[in-house]
């Protein structure tokens, strides 16, 4: 015990240290142009972007740019007449509507005048977040987090210092450690929130780097520590009395020989990863560092656009349909396969599974465009020459066709390959159980079924997991080459979305950045939901 006291001493006075929402607003707000304190903001601006449009739209079921357009003609003091020639006759009514809130709006916020003081205090920071509630209207979401940021990380930090006091045993490090993750997020969260705010409810223009004080440096700079001390303690309490340091100068060798690879992975799978910043960002290459920070605006502007939600259908879909039939033909194929008793035909037949895989998907597309060809194409000939078509089907017209192409073209393509690590998992399974099963009366179907399938059990669901966490990755080759503009709705996935909106449509790496963070939370979290409930079950899982 006392080996471990220094830890779980240096991890609680470091929890209490944690009370980081106190260092939180000392994120340096910017100033305005021409004012020297406190913010001076326009309350026809203000009342243009808060929830009145929002209202209004939902009121009448008229479309929200519609009525955004509607009350900016009106901000902008053009007349009547020209504000209703952009409208259809049924929907002159909103005019008056919006002009009578948009006017009370402004005199409500004419009222409060400008925020007199640039406060920074923690407790000055809620007020300011509960008059963006209230008064505002606007950047309702990123008020609630900054106040809830505010007070859960103060919470946290308590609850974390607590259990390692109370507890008095190494057994403390895992809630503190997940504790402290929950902590560095929640803090990078309210800082973005805070950004938010001051870029939306207090008209900010712009937020640039130098804008970031002391407060984000010390968050960042107390959580890594705690983090890593967790980490150190949780590690030291799963490997005390197992590993000891006279094992590991034995395996030294291994050791080494393992750096290169954790380098590698390093360099290119966690390096990489700083590059997440431009998702908060309207990044510009020539810019350099002196970035503009647009807090949730890419989020806000990818979870509202028609074309990403549209990826993502597409995306969620193909990926159920190549998981399914993945799984059903992975695994028939490797149980046939194995009831194959001549060696030489059965080699034979592996191999050329196998070779698909090995082709490029540009050779694939252009095989699969072939055979779907309406002009010479074969499935079209067999299916007009057998009765089933009276004409030919152009599968490359009609978008309801294009997933079960790529579905069914991935299944070509990967079956053999996939099939490789349950023949492998099938050799493992104990010959006397087949011995037995045959003296029992068990023909070749009863053994698959009894025999076979439990003994691949737990491959099944480590594979399953790990799959489910692909989920948002259905494949960017394959869509490229196949799809085209007549089925782009049901073609387009999350990564020729994320092509077209990084270097054709706008060059936007922000939106591209986005996106793939937006992929990474959702495999993270079905990942660790699938692994959950194996564990319920008492299956085989990750970790």
């Amino acid at each position: 015990m006392n080996k471990r006291k220094p830890y779980y001493i240096i991890i609680a006075a470091l929890c209490f240290a944690t009370i980081i929402s106190f260092f939180l607003p000392y994120l340096h707000l910017p100033e305005q142009e021409g004012v020297v304190e406190g913010y001076s903001y326009d309350p026809s601006l203000a009342a243009l972007e808060s929830n009145i449009i929002k209202d209004v739209a939902k009121e009448s079921g008229i479309a929200r740019n519609i009525v955004y357009n509607t009350a900016k003609n009106i901000y902008n003091g053009k007349d009547r007449q020209t504000i209703e020639s952009r409208l259809k006759e049924n929907e002159y009514y909103i005019i008056d509507i919006l002009t009578e809130r948009m006017n009370a709006k402004v005199a409500h916020l004419d009222e409060l005048g400008d925020i007199k003081e640039r406060d920074i205090s923690y407790f000055g920071m809620i007020d300011l977040s509960a008059s963006v509630i209230k008064d505002f209207e606007q950047d309702i979401v990123s008020a609630f987090l900054v106040m809830f940021t505010l007070i859960m990380t103060v919470v946290l930090s308590l609850v974390a210092g607590f259990i390692i006091i109370i507890k008095r045993n190494i057994t403390a490090y895992k809630p503190v450690k997940i504790i402290s993750l929950l902590n560095i997020l929640m803090s990078f969260t309210g800082i973005i929130s805070i950004n938010a705010i001051c870029i939306g409810a207090l008209q900010v223009e712009k937020f640039y780097q130098k804008n970031w004080g002391i407060g984000f440096f010390v968050i960042a700079a107390i959580n890594g520590l705690i983090l890593i001390l967790s980490l150190i303690g949780n590690m030291y309490d799963r490997l005390a009395g197992i590993v000891t340091f006279r094992m590991i100068l034995k395996q030294k060798q291994l050791i080494l020989l393992t750096i290169p690879f954790i380098l590698y992975v390093i360099v290119f799978a966690y390096g990489p990863l700083k590059g997440w910043v431009m998702a908060f960002q309207n990044y510009k290459p020539a810019a350099g560092t002196n970035q503009v920070w647009v807090a949730w605006d890419k989020f806000t502007y990818l979870l509202t656009e028609k074309d990403f939600l549209m990826a993502f259908r597409n995306t969620v879909a193909m990926s159920m349909i190549n998981l399914v039939l993945s799984f059903v033909f992975a695994i028939g194929f490797a149980l046939l396969l194995n009831e194959v008793v001549n060696i030489k035909g059965k080699k034979l037949v592996q191999t050329v599974s196998y070779l698909p895989h090995f082709l490029s998907w540009v050779i694939v597309a252009a095989i699969v465009k072939n055979v779907l060809a309406v002009d010479g194409g074969i499935l079209n000939e067999l299916l007009v020459d057998w009765g089933i078509l009276n004409a030919p089907i152009n599968f490359f017209a009609d978008g309801k066709y294009f997933w079960w192409i790529v579905g069914f073209s991935v299944i070509w393509k990967e079956t053999g390959w996939n099939s490789i690590i349950y023949l492998a998992s099938i050799t493992a399974i104990n010959p006397d159980l087949y011995e037995a099963a045959s003296i029992d009366g068990a023909g070749r179907f009863k053994k698959m079924l009894h025999i076979t399938l439990p003994g691949i059990r737990s491959t099944i669901f480590v594979l399953l997991i790990i799959n489910l966490g692909m989920i948002m990755n259905s494949g960017f080759e394959a869509q490229l080459q196949l799809k085209n503009d007549l089925i782009k709705n049901t073609a387009e996935v999350i990564d020729t979305y994320v092509l077209n909106k990084s270097f054709f449509q706008g060059a936007d790496f922000s939106i591209g950045t986005a996106a793939g963070i937006f992929k990474s939370v959702i495999s993270i979290l079905l990942v660790s939901i699938a692994n959950r409930t194996a564990k319920v079950f008492d299956q085989e899982r990750l970790y």
